[in-house]
């Protein structure tokens, strides 16, 4: 009744007060901001809610309007330097935080005067410590326990625990030492540092290492490694190279340094190879990383060979084989650009076993160098387990690129075969790009009614949960994200036996395994599935839910390789 009932009335109650009275306070403020420094009053800010939902906080602006933005203030290389004349005032006197009684209290409702400071919405840290103790299912409040009993001067763990503490004892009495506490801590200043929460240290030397990561997918990189270069962020500056094709404005938002540079993915033009070992080059001069790091064939074996020549420590990443290995003539002529390329690697990260026994093999690298991970790994979190909705009809799933390398062709025959069959007690959905000449037969097997194509994507998700099993046929992969995710979101799988893909199914299990390029073998998978009964489906589910748990949480894979980049 406190929660739902009385802690809201009390909050307009005061709020609507509290307006009456300092309205001429709002105004002052707002006339010495815009005197002080261009750009707005207000600063709107994306902030975590309850139960995790997402929402703007409102604050006055005490901030340049170049600084990046959605950046927790401790990571930021020197913050002093982004703030105002005006706002060192604000936030010193913690007044920056009024515009929250008037929007965010009295007339939004998405905060309350007391209860856990609402994180950014790319505190991932902070959010999953909240977890632990419940803090994240009460509503954010402009004070809390935890910022009258130390603020920015707080570890992130001490914090969510002092949050999860209010969480678990909410009570009036309880919210009135809090606002105690609050006017206490005000007048005095107490808590306030600027780069702090747990990182006063590197806040206070300003200076921390530099790391380089080069990639050819910004797009790739954000949906499967941001964790781990939020993680690396904590101790170090990092700088991305990187083609822009999605996500480089989340990147900067997370206070990193990003640098458009464009690859090739797949041509050999030895011109435009040319044009990126000079960017390459170019960049490394600039900026005197102490570290590189490496993902793709071209990143690895360019910006690779120049870090071994300018003597840079640099780990790279080898996330699948691909064709190069396929075709002899062009194998022999890879195999000696990554041994050129990894002469003084420090260490070189593999997805599947099978592609690092294939570099042993051939003498391009030795094992004490290589590190085996889990793939990136998924993160529990937020590929949750869904329950199984309505049954009918039955829900396969392809996500990724319609391309021949990913088994389309065998997708298809085998889904005409048993549309012909079970005709609308079975569904064959495709969520992503199409290469273009799949492009005539997507359109003709859709008006067909064999499959239905969706298109690509930002949020897959939906996609998954709507799902009952999910499909992919692929000649060769890494470690396959799609697997990992749908797993974790509690979907059965079907796919191929190859590196890459049997890591993520025990057969009968959680999925089943089937012939690569073999479309009679994949529809009697799919047909298997089909004839199982609805307990056997959801059970399967569940079983790599478990299977993801125990062998690919995301926070291990992070931990394993930001352990063997740091050593």
């Amino acid at each position: 009744m406190y929660q739902r009932v009385i802690k809201r009335g009390l909050d307009i109650l005061l709020c609507g007060a509290a307006m009456l009275i300092i309205w001429p306070l709002f105004l002052l403020i707002a006339i010495l901001i815009k005197l002080d420094s261009k750009g707005p009053v207000y600063f709107k800010q994306k902030r975590v809610g309850i139960h995790k939902t997402h929402f703007y906080i409102y604050k006055f602006r005490t901030m340049r309007t170049d600084t990046p933005k959605d950046v927790p203030t401790h990571l930021l290389q020197d913050p002093d330097a982004f703030i105002t004349r005006m706002g060192k005032f604000l936030r010193k006197t913690s007044l920056d935080e009024l515009p929250q009684i008037l929007h965010n209290v009295l007339l939004k409702g998405d905060m309350t005067i007391i209860g856990p400071r609402p994180a950014l919405w790319n505190q991932y840290d902070l959010i999953e410590e909240r977890d632990k103790y419940g803090a994240n299912d009460v509503k954010p409040g402009i004070s809390g326990w935890a910022q009258i009993h130390g603020r920015d001067e707080l570890e992130i763990p001490v914090k969510a625990k002092l949050d999860g503490y209010y969480a678990q004892n909410i009570s009036f009495w309880l919210d009135v030492k809090c606002v105690l506490g609050t006017v206490s801590s005000v007048l005095k200043s107490e808590g306030v540092v600027e780069g702090g929460t747990g990182a006063m240290e590197a806040a206070a030397s300003k200076e921390r290492p530099k790391i380089l990561i080069c990639t050819n997918h910004s797009y790739m990189l954000y949906q499967f490694r941001r964790e781990l270069i939020q993680k690396l962020m904590e101790t170090h500056e990092v700088v991305i190279s990187m083609p822009y094709v999605g996500h480089e404005e989340d990147f900067q938002e997370m206070g990193c340094k990003c640098i458009e540079t464009p690859i090739d993915r797949r041509g050999i033009n030895p011109v435009t190879d040319l044009k990126l070992i000079k960017a390459y080059a170019k960049m490394l001069k600039e900026e005197k990383p102490d570290e590189v790091i490496t993902f793709s064939i071209k990143p690895n074996i360019y910006a690779g060979f120049l870090c071994g020549l300018k003597k840079i420590p640099y780990c790279c990443n080898v996330q699948g084989l691909g064709t190069a290995f396929q075709k002899k003539g062009l194998a022999s002529f890879v195999t000696l650009l990554y041994k050129v390329a990894f002469f003084r690697v420090k260490k070189v990260f593999f997805e599947n076993t099978s592609n690092a026994e294939e570099f042993r093999k051939r003498k391009i690298i030795s094992r004490d160098k290589q590190v085996l991970l889990k793939g990136a790994g998924v993160n529990l979190k937020y590929y949750r387990y869904c329950p199984y909705t309505e049954e009918d009809p039955i829900r396969f799933l392809f996500v990724g690129r319609v391309m021949k390398e990913k088994g389309v062709d065998e997708l298809f025959r085998a889904s005409k075969k048993l549309k012909e069959i079970y005709h609308d007690k079975i569904e064959i959905g495709m969520v992503g790009f199409f290469e273009d000449e799949y492009k005539e037969k997507v359109e003709y097997l859709e008006q067909e009614g064999i499959i239905r194509f969706y298109g690509f994507q930002k949020e897959v998700r939906p996609f998954y949960e709507k799902a009952h099993c999910i499909v992919l046929p692929s000649y060769h992969e890494g470690m396959s994200n799609v697997l990992l995710e749908a797993a974790s979101t509690g979907r059965a799988l079907i796919t191929t036996y190859i590196p890459g893909c049997k890591e993520a199914v025990d057969e009968g299990i959680n999925g089943y395994l089937c012939k690569v390029k073999s479309a009679k073998s994949l529809y009697r998978k799919m047909h298997r599935f089909i004839e199982l009964t609805k307990k056997e489906r959801e059970e399967m589910g569940k079983n790599g839910r478990r299977k993801m748990q125990a062998q690919f949480d995301k926070d291990k894979v992070v931990e394993k390789t930001v352990e063997a980049i740091l050593s």
